[in-house]
């Protein structure tokens, strides 16, 4: 098995699993908001701060 391989399979493990509808029951996201807010300030929305992610929830 190459390095490569290796990688992958090591990149699965630390993989969070998915995360099921019936497990975030009564929880609102305003998506598009965030996705605006984000654009806004020019970066992804993956690099917002926890506080400015939970004005959307």
């Amino acid at each position: 098995m190459n390095g490569l391989m290796n990688r992958y399979k090591k990149s699965l493990e630390n993989t969070p699993k998915p995360i099921m509808p019936s497990q975030i029951k009564g929880t609102k996201l305003d998506l598009k908001g965030l996705m605006e807010y984000a654009k806004s300030k020019n970066i992804s929305p993956a690099k917002l701060s926890d506080a400015e992610k939970k004005q959307f929830l």
